[in-house]
């Protein structure tokens, strides 16, 4: 609990309070001759920090004797206060009256300003004096300059001649030589005392316009009522904008376990313009909301059903091309889980009792107000039962990759955010995890694994006639992925295609010829085959054995009725 320092005025006071008269009191804002007034200086007690806006609580305990208080908080930054979000309580068998906030102009003491206005003054006359020196070497210098010339010109008339007197022109030009140099000696000092009084006059100005003359603070008074005497906790409780938090991780990989360390952080971003010192803190999801009554409802009427207009041919196939395009995405296979992941999501929160996650950070914390960095605060850790999948798309990327399927083996929800990757100690980089329940399901990618090569071709594509009479086309693709392993160990690998999907009862669209057949796992069969997506498992055998290297081969068989036009086959 925080000690804080107050100034109690005594006003003369009703000696006892009836309870029936508590309630037209609360409609009292301003102190009367009949309060007595605190005035604190509280510090920030507790905050819970939402995405984009803080809750910052005040927590004061006072001596409090029968009758009505005001509790004035002062010190409360002006910015970014939401002034709705004002709000008082204290313990029973005390009351809140009501509470009520201002602005409240400060003015710096004449004291401070004559010294920061000296300090000022100093360094501006020490900048003018060094660069008056600074203007006199450089004058010196160009005057020596001319009388190097002066001399220089004067030997060249001699030259050749009885009156040129070798020995005097020899000390001309040592003279000059000795005073140039001390000249460029003192230069540098001077351009090294210049720039370190510019920094000092540069300070002084910053110190004296940041102080400016007068500032403003928010005043909180909150009305109590006490009809007992005793020791009172009064909280006060208000929104603070420009603060936020979002969630990280960082997940570390070791060579072979079966399990990946993932640190749950939270990056805080605190700008509220007051320090938060051995605070109790709290991070949600929630939204924190205002008093407020329901929805008004709209009405709605019944008419005429207007006359229906069809569909153009070119909107048809816009909307089309559309839906193919999004079933084409290689990564298609990895969406088809989302709605159930979604609910499990969902019941994890409403079992918690609400539709948001919070997190109620062990011990106290202490966090700066800073806007140019966030402060890295850890939530939990855990290890998450892993298994290590290489995975490649090879008609989309020639890459394979490496997947870890994880399991959030924690009873925290994992929120969606950015993750770094670590593997024996080297930063890999970093990647996004999405919304996890706890229990549920997720994955991380790797990178690419350079053990592994990977070819896809065509062989050939041939169209033929088909049916009575030909009344048929029948178009053939052939297709072969070849892998390698060029590593020292076993492996397996997840090898991803694609067919057509036909959207017209009249094109057949079939698999043929596969070797090795494709995956018959139900979640594939459930979700990515009804897609067109093809999936193999490939088990390759060390580099150099027998089974390192292993081909897949297969064919799309398009089929349709001759005089149906069709778009064109994908590759």
């Amino acid at each position: 609990m925080r000690n804080v320092d107050f100034v109690p005025t005594r006003f003369p006071l009703f000696q006892l309070l009836l309870l029936s008269f508590l309630g037209a009191a609360a409609t009292a804002h301003a102190a009367t001759d009949s309060d007595t007034v605190h005035e604190i200086r509280s510090a920030v007690d507790k905050v819970v920090l939402y995405r984009g806006v803080a809750s910052v609580e005040r927590v004061a305990e006072l001596q409090l004797e029968s009758g009505i208080h005001e509790v004035v908080f002062a010190g409360i930054p002006k910015s970014d206060v939401d002034w709705n979000g004002i709000r008082a309580s204290v313990d029973a068998p005390w009351q809140v009256l009501g509470v009520d906030y201002s602005i409240r102009v400060l003015e710096t003491a004449d004291g401070a300003r004559e010294v920061l206005a000296a300090a000022l003054q100093l360094a501006r006359e020490r900048l003018r004096q060094i660069q008056l020196k600074k203007e006199g070497v450089e004058e010196d210098l160009v005057l020596l300059g001319m009388v190097g010339v002066r001399a220089a010109s004067d030997a060249s008339d001699d030259a050749g001649t009885p009156s040129l007197d070798l020995d005097a022109v020899r000390e001309q030009f040592e003279f000059i030589r000795v005073q140039r140099s001390t000249l460029q000696e003192q230069q540098l000092l001077i351009e090294k005392e210049l720039s370190d009084a510019t920094d000092a006059f540069e300070r002084s100005k910053e110190l004296f316009d940041e102080a400016g003359w007068t500032d403003e603070e928010i005043v909180a008074r909150v009305r109590i009522a006490a009809t007992t005497g005793g020791k009172a906790r009064i909280s006060l409780r208000y929104l603070k904008l420009s603060s936020g938090w979002e969630p990280t991780y960082s997940v570390r990989s070791g060579p072979t376990s079966d399990t990946l360390a993932v640190e749950y952080e939270a990056l805080v971003q605190q700008e509220t313009g007051e320090d938060w010192n051995d605070i109790e803190l709290t991070l949600s999801t929630a939204m924190p909301s205002l008093p407020n009554g329901p929805e008004e409802i709209t009405p709605v009427f019944v008419d005429r059903r207007p006359d229906p207009r069809p569909v153009s041919n070119q909107a048809a196939n816009l909307a089309t091309d559309k839906q193919e395009k999004k079933d084409e995405r290689p990564d298609a296979a990895f969406r088809g889980s989302g709605s159930s992941l979604a609910e499990a999501i969902q019941d994890a929160m409403v079992s918690d009792g609400g539709t948001a996650v919070t997190f109620r950070l062990p011990g106290r914390v202490s966090i700066p107000t800073n806007s140019m960095s966030a402060t890295r605060l850890r939530i939990a850790g855990f290890e998450a039962p892993t298994s290590r999948v290489l995975v490649t798309r090879p008609v989309a990327d020639p890459g394979v990759y490496l997947r870890a399927d994880m399991v959030n083996d924690s009873s925290y929800v994992l929120l969606a955010g950015q993750a770094a990757l670590f593997t024996g100690g080297e930063y890999l980089g970093s990647t996004k995890i999405g919304e996890v329940a706890a229990g549920g399901e997720f994955e991380v990618w790797f990178g690419v694994d350079p053990s592994i090569s990977v070819t896809r071709e065509i062989l050939g594509r041939d169209t033929e006639r088909t049916g009575l009479l030909g009344g048929g086309r029948e178009t053939t693709t052939d297709y072969r992925i070849d892998l390698a392993n060029r590593s020292a160990r076993a492996i397996s690998v997840e090898v991803w295609d694609r067919r057509p999907v036909s959207r017209n009862e009249d094109i057949d669209v079939r698999v043929v010829d596969a070797s090795p057949e494709v995956a018959k796992d139900q979640k594939y069969l459930d979700t990515a085959a009804v897609r067109g997506l093809l999936k193999w498992n490939i088990e390759l055998a060390p580099s150099g054995t027998k089974g390192a290297s292993k081909s897949i081969s297969w064919s799309i068989r398009v089929s349709r009725p001759k005089d149906l036009e069709i778009t064109p086959i994908p590759e």
